[in-house]
């Protein structure tokens, strides 16, 4: 090439070059322009409302597409996630006051007739939230490409409609330089809605006509007599000796009993035979919906049993009834009784979602007190007193042994120290435990025994042993009867003397029907269990029959005051009495037989005893005469005699 034609191609190389530089530089200039001039409209509208979702940016729609798709699928993971938590823990993330049910904590919204219904929208809302805040970094890469989330300002709508759940979250998102459109969004088929609203009717009518509390007070009453586990609430107990006795450990096993038996009687849109000794209590409806596609079931959760040992409470503690004579020497006992229970104890309520086939749960709790439903004095959380005294201020250590009286431990036993329940006695007869540091009462009691009770400081019951006597369960009263005559006519049914003739003979042997009225009262009773009572008894038997001995139960082995009266009814139309006894008698443990001795004066002053009979002022002139003539300490004992 010579150097002319390379002085053209130069010379022409660098017109195209300027030509082109001059084109690039103005295209730059525009495309310059037109992004100041998008930058000024964005800040003017942004000046007019909150949050303008920005268009996917051209250039990127695939990388923004797969960024707003793996973001979705996050959120559809962080709401099952945290659905199955807020289905089973009573529409909360977190519940405050709540009880254990399965592997959750499930919120309590009704207690003692007040409600605490949580915000469920607000709990989905905050749940998703949370998991994206765990699962995304506030700077990723995604395929290569720079992703930035903004979680400076939470916000996101849940909105639970008919027969769906609404979701959106608004999370800023930038892949390299452009916005991702928001919010991000997701529907699914769900009946939260009538699940809710059944749910809060359901609180609002339960806690206004307290209608838990009633149906387990009603369930209490309904209690079986006959079950180990019953629970007397009120009535009567009849019959001289027919001691009516229960401990805290006997009575607890029948209220968790009762709160288990009500929960499970409780069932919801149908309508169950109804057997009078075993009722079930429906509920068709509630705030006067009956959601008919609604399945609802309870439960009681088996984690409160150690809740119910901690809190119940009854009075009075223990619960001895111990029939008295109705009258004075009328052989009929009767000891009326009414018990104050104080428990509580929680229904969980499960209503099932069968679009998201979940069920959800919240709890609502029963409270009874003073056996009526509960004013929440103790407020639901505190502790009770026997928690706060017998659990928290249990400063002090127990050890007690309880034996028979040969030595032998005796197992089963319940021992108690004021108001707290140590335990019970093991093969060894030793109960270990923790009891308030003060001055109180030791009790020990096992039904077959006479139960003992004294009053200890804390520190000696470190290392107590006590001992128990058997009660004797049938005791055989066999009456024999020494005739008598009187002499020397003072007054009415009063004579200057007796004489007793040699015997004794069987009651029915004289040829006359006697009737006697005998009371043993305890000459030395112990306060401190109040057991210790009189026995008035009468030689009718079941039939109506006057017979020559009885059998009676329950006789405590101690020391009593014997009284007796005898009268003549071989008249039926008139009761004379013709002699009477007072002695001393101690039943020692394991006796079986009671003879009783009585002088029946059947003369006067060589005559027929005629009415009024005999006086009960000369019961001391008859016992001379007997002592004197048989040389008896007593006409009570526990061997035959003879005079």
């Amino acid at each position: 090439m010579t150097h002319a034609n390379m002085g053209k191609v130069i010379s022409a190389n660098m017109e195209y070059y300027y030509m082109s530089s001059r084109k690039k530089g103005q295209v730059e200039f525009i495309v310059i322009a037109a992004l100041v001039i998008v930058a000024i409209t964005v800040i003017i509208l942004a000046s007019r409302q909150a949050i303008i979702p920005s268009p996917v940016t051209s250039g990127l729609p695939e990388e923004a597409k797969t960024v707003k798709d793996s973001v979705t699928n996050l959120i559809r993971a962080g709401l099952n996630e945290k659905l199955l938590v807020i289905y089973n823990q009573g529409g909360v993330l977190k519940p405050g006051p709540s009880v254990k049910f399965g592997m959750f904590d499930t919120a309590v919204w009704s207690a003692c007739g007040e409600t605490s219904v949580p915000d469920v929208s607000k709990e989905i809302g905050a749940g998703v939230w949370t998991y994206l805040r765990d699962n995304l970094k506030d700077e990723m890469d995604f395929s290569g490409k720079s992703v930035k989330f903004d979680f400076s300002s939470p916000r996101y709508d849940v909105n639970i409609n008919k027969d769906r759940i609404d979701v959106r979250v608004y999370l800023p998102t930038k892949v390299e330089d452009y916005d991702i459109q928001q919010p991000y969004e997701l529907s699914f088929p769900s009946k939260l809605y009538d699940v809710l609203d059944f749910s809060k009717n359901f609180v609002s009518d339960t806690s206004r006509t307290r209608f838990l509390e009633m149906i387990t007070l009603t369930s209490m009453v309904h209690s079986n007599p006959d079950s180990e586990n019953w629970v007397p609430v009120a009535g009567a107990q009849i019959g001289c000796g027919n001691v009516l006795f229960r401990t805290r450990g006997q009575i607890l096993p029948g209220i968790k009993g009762i709160a288990e038996y009500t929960v499970s009687h409780l069932v919801w849109n149908t309508q169950p035979l109804r057997l009078a000794e075993n009722p079930f209590y429906p509920i068709s409806n509630v705030g006067g919906k009956t959601y008919p596609d609604l399945q609802v079931a309870f439960a009681y959760p088996p984690s409160w049993n150690s809740e119910m040992d901690r809190n119940f409470m009854f009075s009075p503690e223990p619960l001895r009834v111990i029939p008295k004579p109705i009258m004075l020497m009328i052989p009929f006992c009767m000891g009326p009784y009414a018990v104050a229970y104080s428990f509580r104890y929680p229904v969980v309520v499960m209503v099932e979602d069968a679009k998201l086939n979940q069920w959800f749960k919240f709890a609502v709790m029963v409270d009874i007190e003073n056996t009526q439903p509960g004013n929440c004095t103790a407020g639901f959380g505190n502790q009770s007193e026997y928690a706060a005294t017998c659990v928290s201020n249990a400063k002090c250590s127990a050890r007690v042994t309880v034996k028979n009286t040969t030595g032998a431990p005796i197992e089963g036993a319940d021992v108690s120290y004021y108001i707290c329940d140590i335990g019970r006695t093991n093969a060894n007869g030793v109960v270990e435990g923790k009891i308030p540091c003060m001055i109180s009462e030791l009790h020990a009691y096992k039904s077959g025994y006479r139960s003992y009770g004294d009053l200890f400081r804390s520190d000696e019951v470190e290392d107590k042993s006590v001992t128990m006597e058997k009660i004797a369960e049938n005791v055989t009263i066999k009456f024999k009867v020494l005739g008598a005559s009187a002499s020397g006519k003072i007054a009415d049914g009063k004579y200057s003397s007796y004489q007793i003739n040699p015997g004794p003979v069987d009651l029915m042997n004289l040829g006359k029907k006697f009737m006697v009225f005998i009371a043993f009262s305890p000459s030395d009773p112990n306060y401190f269990t109040g057991e210790d009572t009189a026995l008035v008894l009468t030689n009718y038997n079941e039939t109506g029959d006057l017979v020559s001995e009885i059998n009676v139960s329950g006789f405590q082995p101690v020391a009593y005051n014997v009284t007796a009266s005898i009268s003549d009814m071989t008249k039926t139309d008139e009761e004379m009495p013709v002699g009477y006894i007072n002695m001393s008698f101690e039943l020692k443990e394991g006796g079986s037989v009671i003879y009783v001795y009585l002088p029946a004066v059947l003369l006067t002053d060589g005559a027929s005893i005629q009415t009024p009979g005999i006086d009960p002022s000369e019961t001391d002139k008859i016992m001379n005469a007997l002592k004197g003539k048989c040389g008896w300490s007593s006409a009570v004992s526990d061997v035959e005699q003879s005079c």
